[in-house]
């Protein structure tokens, strides 16, 4: 299992997760919590999905009842109406905003897009996502739980950098045969990531010890605390953390 040669960024930089956001502070996957990030000098990881117009908005979830106490769905709402509901009920915040939009307010900062899909079929957030992200001129990589996912950009897009996203444990929205597949070195192979990212609640695994012991970075998500915080240190050698800082 040989790493495929990516920035040197993915190995040394910490990335807010979903910006610096808080319950006092700017909402997640806001313009003004990647503002935050980027004056305290981190990286970003963000979310991404596709708006009904076919635009790459970044917005966790499938829906926006927990970021903004509505029911609209984000896969059936144009970008525009999106950018025009205030996110966490502030106008000051801003409304879901587009992934070219964050990406130019971001232009030196290294950003992970992570790729959300609510199951396991794969083309349309990809090549939508694949122009905005190889258009941008700063540090910027791509990164899924679904092998097929980093994989369409080996293929379509191979100047893109790849992350793989690994799981101990089945997350929401991710098939149980695609958590277990994850655990195989053979789709690590197939997916031929620049980097693989991590549950830290999981580290340290054979799979991530051999990759590490390759020259392969490895992110943990989601440290929030200082246990988190050392396990990343000891097992990974970056954090995407919130709540903590690095």
């Amino acid at each position: 299992m040989i790493p495929t040669p990516g920035p040197a960024w993915l190995r040394d930089v910490a990335l807010a997760h979903r910006g610096l956001h808080g319950p006092d502070g700017p909402p997640e996957n806001s313009l003004p919590a990647f503002a935050a990030a980027r004056a305290a000098g981190h990286g970003v990881e963000l979310d991404v999905r596709l708006a009904a117009d076919g635009v790459p908005v970044v917005v966790h979830d499938a829906d926006l009842g927990r970021v903004a106490g509505r029911t609209d769905r984000v896969a059936a709402t144009p970008s525009a109406a999106l950018a025009a509901v205030p996110l966490g009920g502030d106008p000051e915040a801003g409304g879901v905003p587009t992934l070219a939009a964050v990406l130019a307010a971001l232009p030196d900062v290294p950003v992970m897009v992570e790729l959300k899909h609510d199951g396991v079929r794969l083309g349309g957030l990809e090549a939508a996502v694949a122009p905005v992200v190889a258009a941008h001129r700063g540090p910027v990589c791509v990164a899924s739980f679904h092998p097929g996912a980093v994989t369409w950009f080996r293929r379509h897009a191979p100047e893109v950098v790849r992350v793989l996203t690994l799981t101990h444990a089945p997350e929401r929205g991710v098939p149980r045969w695609v958590a277990r597949l994850l655990a195989e070195r053979a789709v690590v192979r197939a997916a031929a990531p620049h980097a693989l990212s991590h549950d830290v609640r999981g580290l340290p695994t054979g799979l991530t010890d051999v990759w590490r012991a390759a020259g392969g970075p490895v992110y943990a998500w989601t440290v929030r605390d200082s246990d988190g915080l050392a396990a990343a240190r000891a097992h990974a050698d970056a954090p995407i953390f919130e709540t903590v800082r690095p």
